[in-house]
């Protein structure tokens, strides 16, 4: 018997091993697996849905190389790409700790929007769970989905490089993803242009193509048409205006909002595109309130009107927004800015 010992203690110690070693490849096999986020492929993603607590729900997805917001609005690039950069490269720092899982869980149930990747045949590439940020801010709790089974456990996830929790990339609320964009145009785009003035009719003007390089600029009314020469570098240099003009902000929550819209604006700007799509866009003073910055003119009497921003009618009145003088101010020229300038004689 004693001769049988030591291949006795060697088969023991090897048995003992490779007991450990399946027990720990299993569980390396299962925190990778369930803690691998990412898709690979940016390429690959053709829809996200988010799905808050709540139920609320947003889809965004590519159609024909243009991100949408539900099949309805084009998206924010900004958003999408940083939507987009999250999902190829989220990534896991670590499983939560035995001590917090209970109450990760339980918050996770609360609060938190479940993400779902798609292809371009729809198949689910992944599905997890976000949920808020850690105590320092600089991680944020995700719960993955395997086959349609939540994992055993949350993980601790990071962007490499990025300093700060990934929530916020996850809004599902369908205002805020809706391009900023009001007029996004290349010159060849523009058939023809018209700005009209409701009070001062002596300023409002149209801009029509004639030819590849060549536009023509008319009064609204024949009465205030300038006999002389304009110049086709000022009205190209015009056009150019309308490349990157942004909204600051949706205003369809306004208890008002039905009401602006229906009052005089204050100018109204229309572009028929090379297609004959009409994109018609009408400013609306906005009166001073508690967030102009300037309450009183010079002399000390109350202004009337914020001189920072505009109302602004969208999509055939579909839309009320908030606009900035600032962005809007380059487009507000006159009839008699595209002619000569004359040098002033002193």
């Amino acid at each position: 018997m004693k001769k049988f010992f030591p291949y006795i203690v060697v088969i023991i110690v090897l048995a003992v091993a490779v007991v450990w070693f399946i027990k720990n490849q299993s569980k390396g096999t299962i925190n990778e697996r369930e803690g691998n986020f990412a898709v690979k492929d940016k390429n690959e993603i053709s829809k996200i849905i988010l799905t808050e607590t709540d139920k609320q729900a947003i889809e965004i997805s590519n159609a024909n190389g243009l991100w949408m917001v539900n099949g309805k609005y084009a998206a924010r690039e900004d958003m999408v790409e940083s939507l987009l950069m999250v999902a190829t490269r989220v990534t896991s720092l670590c499983p939560v700790p035995a001590a917090a899982h209970d109450n990760v869980i339980r918050e996770l149930m609360t609060h938190h929007v479940r993400v779902e990747v798609f292809d371009k045949n729809n198949t689910l590439l992944k599905s997890y769970w976000v949920g808020g940020p850690t105590t320092d801010g600089q991680n944020t709790y995700m719960l993955l989905e395997n086959d349609g089974q939540p994992a055993s456990r949350p993980h601790l996830t990071y962007i490499p490089g990025f300093k700060g929790f990934l929530t916020p990339r996850f809004n599902a609320d369908e205002e805020t993803w809706r391009t900023r964009a009001v007029f996004n145009y290349r010159e060849e785009e523009v058939k023809s242009l018209r700005v009209d003035y409701t009070t001062d009719e002596k300023k409002s003007f149209s801009i029509t193509k004639i030819s590849a390089d060549s536009f023509i600029v008319s009064p609204a009314n024949e009465k205030f048409r300038i006999n002389d020469s304009y110049q086709q570098k000022y009205i190209r240099q015009y056009l150019r205006f309308y490349s990157s003009i942004y909204l600051e902000a949706f205003a369809n929550d306004l208890p008002n909002r039905d009401s602006i819209i229906k009052t005089t604006p204050y100018c109204t700007i229309t572009i028929t595109e090379a297609d004959s799509t009409v994109n018609t866009v009408k400013l609306f003073r906005m009166p001073v309130n508690k967030r102009s910055k300037m309450q009183f003119d010079a002399n000390g009497n109350p202004m009337a009107y914020d001189i920072d921003h505009f109302f602004a009618s969208l999509h055939h009145d579909k839309d009320l927004a908030l606009v900035q003088y600032y962005t809007f101010g380059t487009l507000l020229r006159d009839y008699k800015d595209f002619f000569f300038k004359t040098s002033v004689t002193k």
